[in-house]
């Protein structure tokens, strides 16, 4: 592959010898460690919210976020368009998942059938910003305060997208990030959970380290388990958060240069980001017009055949509630059991989405190359 969504993220020689620093100075190496103290500390300042709680990874945070929000049999709205792993979650925590449509060229809820959706069980509202794009405005927001609904962001692709509201997984009630090895913030594995909330803070730290109440001071006073981050992994997510502003600096410049070049194919859209705001440019999301006679899973598919990998080919684009352990929650009388039907918003966005990286191993040489082959399948459609 020259063009891969699948990669190691870079480390720099700087980077590598200050995460030797911190570790030199740490108390320890567990999840209690003083590293941990200085890295969520750092978070809280870069994203400017009053708790970061460090985790073993963004299904983690997920996970700890809901279950202290829901109860066993609560309904928990999550998009159309998203990972099988917060379904997951949303399982995990005992909740049950409704699925909602997006809005038209967006990943944001569709207002109509949001509150559709709700029920007297809703509790939580998850939104997801896929490849960076942002997923939540004022207007959701304002919704779920007058409904009495809970907004968990899973911000696990969207590190750094900013607006006028603020940084992507500040916005709700809690943020879940990702610092898995395709995170711009990359620590192998790992997550943080962002809130205002104290009691959102303590209940979720308490559960993330295996039910220790700082309160009481000691274990069996809540149940828990050890999802706590390793002193390892936070030292080198000090280094990470250092750079993040570059390395979306660098993501930009690619993402302008799959631009120049895609457009000037007449088959070929961008999913725009919102004026005033900034892309952390996890992915380009290319929208293929109607002319096309390609779907976007099925030029991905010829795309990897000439060694260009996108996200588009390695998730098949599915509507999440199609993976076969959410389909038992897809069903009638809520559902019709026809995406375009249930879903006509996300069910269009992912028909004509070809999303491209525009990570740090992707070359300006190899985007010209991958440009021209898709310029060539689609002049030849």
């Amino acid at each position: 592959m020259f063009i891969d969504c699948v990669y190691k993220a870079l480390r720099t020689p700087k980077e590598i010898q200050k995460t030797l620093e911190i570790l030199t100075e740490a108390d320890m190496l567990s999840g209690d460690s003083s590293v941990i103290q200085l890295y969520e500390k750092n978070l809280s300042y870069y994203f400017n919210t009053k708790h970061a709680i460090a985790v073993s990874s963004g299904t983690a945070a997920l996970h700890a976020s809901l279950l202290t929000v829901i109860e066993p049999g609560d309904e928990v709205l999550v998009p159309a368009i998203c990972v099988p792993m917060t379904v997951s979650a949303i399982l995990q925590a005992g909740g049950i998942p409704v699925f909602y449509d997006s809005s038209i060229n967006s990943f944001k809820p569709c207002l109509k059938d949001f509150n559709d959706k709700i029920t007297a069980k809703t509790r939580v509202l998850i939104t997801v910003s896929m490849w960076g794009y942002r997923a939540i405005d004022s207007d959701i927001v304002g919704t779920c305060r007058q409904k009495n609904i809970t907004i968990i962001e899973d911000a696990a692709q969207s590190t750094g997208t900013d607006s006028l509201l603020g940084y992507e997984g500040t916005i709700g009630d809690i943020g879940c990030f990702s610092t898995h090895e395709f995170k711009l913030i990359s620590t192998g594995e790992g997550g943080f959970i962002l809130t205002n909330s104290d009691e959102y803070a303590e209940k979720i730290r308490s559960f993330t380290h295996i039910g220790f109440s700082q309160h009481h001071g000691s274990f069996g006073y809540t149940d828990g388990l050890n999802y706590k981050l390793s002193a390892f992994q936070a030292a080198v997510g000090i280094a990470q958060l250092a750079s993040l502003d570059i390395k979306i600096q660098g993501r930009e410049k690619r993402k302008a240069k799959w631009k120049i070049l895609l457009q000037q194919s007449k088959y070929i859209d961008f999913l725009n980001s919102d004026v005033m705001s900034r892309h952390n440019c996890y992915s380009l999301v290319c929208l293929l017009n109607e002319n096309v006679k390609y779907t976007g899973k099925e030029l991905a598919n010829k795309l990897y055949t000439l060694g260009i990998n996108t996200d588009t080919y390695r998730y098949k684009n599915a509507i999440v509630s199609n993976y076969p352990y959410c389909k038992v929650f897809y069903t009638q009388p809520k559902y019709s059991g026809n995406n375009n039907i249930d879903f006509p918003n996300a069910s269009n966005l992912v028909r004509r989405m070809l999303v491209l990286p525009c990570h740090e191993r992707v070359s300006i040489e190899a985007i010209h190359k991958a440009s021209q082959n898709i310029i060539n399948l689609l002049d030849g459609a």
